[in-house]
């Protein structure tokens, strides 16, 4: 009787032991797997980062070469009302020439100030 006890309660032992290693190599697992998806977003982060350094200086210098384009291609691009619009439309249709920027009082936001146009009548 006691002998059959005692192997009921080797059994039950075996049974948790099983468990616990189970469990264990399952954790494991989970460990490693964590470590690899970590590895992987730390990965994806730099990348990121790297992505986000190279737009930031490509959007620098593209800001700082808007002179260098305006003098090279003799463009400008004008922030103004809409009636204003009109009006420089009529004088680039009468072939009016321009013939001087000077500068305004107020900023209009970060680097972009206003200035007023002087035109000279064709003839």
């Amino acid at each position: 009787m006691i002998e059959k006890i005692l192997s009921m309660v080797e059994k039950i032992l075996h049974r948790a032991e099983d468990h616990v290693d189970e469990w264990r190599r399952r954790d494991q697992t989970r460990k490693v797997e964590a470590e690899a998806e970590r590895d992987k977003l730390w990965a994806e982060a730099k990348e990121r980062e790297k992505l986000r350094a190279k737009t930031i200086g490509e959007e620098e210098a593209r800001r700082a070469s808007v002179g260098e384009a305006t003098e090279r291609h003799r463009f400008v691009f004008a922030v103004h009302a809409e009636e204003a619009s009109a009006v420089l439309v009529s004088l680039a249709g009468e072939r009016y020439r321009l013939v001087n920027a000077v500068p305004g009082g107020g900023s209009k936001g970060a680097g972009v100030k206003g200035s007023w146009l002087v035109f000279e009548a064709p003839g």
